[in-house]
């Protein structure tokens, strides 16, 4: 009798376990397939990035995708692809899903036409989706939109990888203490301590586990540091890392080489983030005294999912990080040693060998290195005797990927001769402090030597029939009318006539440049742009003393719309045209030593807000990853105008 009632239970559970697996079977069979597109936003302003996911909802893989060619927007991140997977009252549907950041070009009515996936030679085609872009401002411009892309998915209710349970939160789980634990940024140096001029290499990186939405609320700012980017990439794309040991994924927010300026104990400051970041809520596991429901549920994990998600917001921020930087050793300092720091050569050449007398020539002398290239003063030429020197212009050629940086820095020094003869311009020295070696060192270069064998024939001024010749000057008619009418014993008062008449045009023409002087200042007071623009046109390019146009790279990465490009030229070219105007020293290449100069130099204040105002949109433009033409270009003209104001002494 026991052996026939084992043997009938045996019958009802080897039932139970085959209309399981055959529930099971009929549900993948049978699961309804649906391709959908959402996004988090259908009204944006015209500066706000929004996320758009596909969702393909009953399949496990998919053979072919074909995304919309997104007329309108430009693709700020993905395509980020991950899977799913859900229990809903038994119910099991698992899915993939496809992720776009985008970004708007332009206001209006937005349309994103459908996509196209083939799955197992069938193709599904997702609704298409319109978004109304507000001609206005978020106020958020400036934030970097970050987004992780999906981690793997799920299988039987079990994370194929051990980090992907941090997607879960649990019962009771603290949700704050979760995200600090698996979403953070921090700095990393190559080193903390570096003599004064020696760069260190600070990059600012975000970690994460989850799944979240994150943007850059507060720059770092490098006080005592002249910068150098490396890396600013414009898609923050995650990759797969490792931390301590463990996996992660990690973004580069900035790479930077940071010069410092003076010694000391200089902070990296934080940067800051605001991040929001999404759960899978995990429920108790069900107990319904169903044999079928307990026997389904112990197929699966402990944990089990109830289909819910949970969203948190939070700030978070870097660690500051202290930089300690020795002064440059006394002992051994050369007289000549002007702040390079690195390892350098120094070479000179004639743009031309035929130098003639009475014409100009140009000395070049090229210094090639690694280290502070773009803080090297100019050398100092020991012209002999016979050959007049004249103030140098310098160009670079640097590449921020190596570290320390490298490249070029060339200084074109014009010269004129004014007989034959043989001439030896002596060799130019340049010493540095090498950090390699701890010791300073001096490289020469070699000797000019060449010769003048002709004179150029000075050509008499050419007066054109059809126009009247020059009319005498006001100082020549005096001496004129001196020397005809006032000799003998008339000198006196026409010494005194002479001086009434020379201080009543002095007068005058004071008078003049008030009234001038006070009427720009009137227009550059003036809120209205476009109305000071046509009050003060600007050319198409900056001519200054320096025989170039600072802002020509900048105006050559403007016209090519290489926006991260354009702000790095701009900012380096406002900082080149301030460092050669002043002769600036490494110590005073800041801010405040500049503001200083400037009002010392009788600039207003609005002069002065105008530099800090120009440098901090070039600094806070790269972590914005879309600019406009029409903001760069206002920007250009701001600087056009500053560089001209300096230039000319508009005071």
């Amino acid at each position: 009798m026991k052996m026939v009632l084992k043997k009938n239970l045996h019958f009802p559970l080897l039932t139970l376990l085959l209309i399981v697996t055959s529930c099971l079977v009929t549900s993948a069979v049978f699961a309804q397939i649906k391709f959908t597109a959402h996004v988090s936003y259908n009204t944006v302003a015209r500066d706000q990035a929004l996320q758009l996911e596909f969702v393909l909802e009953g399949a496990e893989s998919a053979d072919d995708f074909t995304a919309p060619s997104f007329t309108g927007f430009n693709i700020l991140q993905g395509p980020a692809y991950g899977s799913y997977f859900s229990v809903n009252n038994g119910d099991v549907t698992k899915g993939l899903n496809i992720t776009y950041i985008l970004m708007p070009q332009k206001p209006g009515k937005l349309v994103i036409d459908a996509a196209r996936v083939k799955v197992k030679g069938k193709i599904y085609r997702s609704n298409s989706v319109t978004i109304n872009v507000l001609n206005e401002l978020s106020g958020k411009s400036n934030n970097t939109i970050v987004t992780v892309p999906p981690l793997p998915g799920m299988r039987n209710n079990r994370p194929a990888n051990p980090d992907n349970k941090e997607l879960i939160l649990r019962k009771g789980e603290d949700p704050i203490a979760k995200i600090q634990k698996n979403l953070f940024v921090q700095v990393e140096v190559n080193k903390q301590t570096c003599y004064e001029g020696e760069p260190i290499v600070a990059t600012y990186k975000l970690y994460t586990r989850l799944r979240s939405v994150s943007r850059v609320t507060k720059r770092p700012s490098f006080n005592g540091f002249s910068v150098v980017e490396m890396t600013q990439p414009e898609n923050m794309d995650f990759h797969p890392d490792q931390l301590n040991g463990k996996p992660i994924y990690s973004t580069i927010l900035r790479k930077v080489q940071l010069f410092p300026l003076q010694s000391g104990q200089l902070t990296l400051e934080p940067v800051e983030i605001a991040s929001q970041v999404r759960f899978l809520k995990a429920g108790d596991k069900p107990k319904n005294n169903n044999s079928i429901d307990d026997l389904f549920n112990d197929f699966f994990d402990d944990e089990m999912l109830n289909g819910e998600t949970e969203e948190h917001n939070l700030t978070l921020q870097s660690k500051p990080l202290t930089i300690t930087v020795k002064p440059l050793p006394e002992a051994g300092k050369p007289v000549n040693f002007n702040g390079a720091v690195g390892k350098f050569t120094i070479q000179t050449a004639l743009n031309n060998n035929n130098v003639t007398a009475n014409e100009n020539g140009t000395l070049k002398v090229l210094v090639e290195g690694k280290g502070n290239l773009s803080m090297i003063n100019t050398p100092v030429i020991n012209w002999p005797r016979g050959i007049e020197g004249f103030e140098a212009t310098a160009r670079e050629n640097i590449d921020n990927s190596t570290i320390p940086i490298s490249g070029t820095k060339t200084f074109d020094y014009p010269f004129t001769v004014t007989e034959k003869g043989k001439y030896e311009i002596p060799a130019v020295s340049l010493s540095y402090f090498n950090p390699e070696t701890e010791k300073y060192e001096t490289v020469n270069s070699a000797i000019v030597s060449f010769a003048v064998n002709k004179i150029a024939e000075k050509k008499a001024p050419v007066v054109s029939k059809d126009y009247p010749q020059e009319e005498e000057s006001f100082i020549d008619k005096a001496k004129n009318f001196y020397d005809d009418t006032l000799k003998g014993e008339w000198w006196w008062p026409a010494i005194v006539f002479l001086l009434l008449i020379w201080g009543g045009y002095q007068w005058r023409q004071k008078i003049k440049l008030s009234r001038a002087k006070n009427e720009l200042k009137r227009l550059m007071e003036e809120e209205n742009k476009e109305d000071f623009a046509e009050a003060v046109p600007l050319t198409e390019g900056v001519i200054t003393t320096f025989n170039t146009d600072p802002l020509d790279k900048a105006r050559q990465q403007l016209k090519n719309n290489n926006s991260i490009g354009f702000y790095n030229e701009l900012h380096n070219a406002v900082w080149s045209f301030l460092q050669q105007k002043y002769q600036l020293r490494p110590t005073e290449m800041n801010k405040k030593a500049v503001s200083d100069k400037l009002k010392a130099d009788l600039f207003g204040e609005n002069i002065v807000t105008g530099f800090i105002q120009i440098l901090n949109t070039c600094e806070l433009a790269l972590y914005t990853p879309v600019h406009s033409q029409e903001e760069m270009y206002q920007l250009l003209q701001q600087a056009e105008t500053f560089i001209k104001t300096i230039e000319h002494k508009i005071i």
